[in-house]
């Protein structure tokens, strides 16, 4: 999956463009100091998105933005206070 291009909405959220689901647009939100998918307008021509799908979307999204440190770091913490 790459990400083809992005948009600037107002208060800090951006619309991602993929090419695996070319018809739909994805919204990320800022939190901290990394974005995160927190809607898909999803089209029906294209493939169902999955969970994996969503956190490759995040990952390409924060590393095209200079915060794949961040989001990295996010990830960590979260799987280390998971239950086992």
């Amino acid at each position: 999956m790459e990400l083809l291009n992005i948009s600037y909405l107002k208060k800090g959220q951006l619309l991602g463009f993929f090419d695996k689901f070319p018809s739909s647009k994805v919204l990320f939100s800022p939190i901290k100091n990394y974005y995160f998918v927190s809607y898909v307008y999803w089209d029906e021509r294209d493939a169902v998105v999955t969970e994996e799908d969503l956190e490759r979307m995040e990952m390409l999204m924060n590393t095209y933005l200079g915060k794949e440190s961040f989001y990295r770091k996010r990830k960590n913490l979260n799987e280390k206070d998971a239950p086992a």
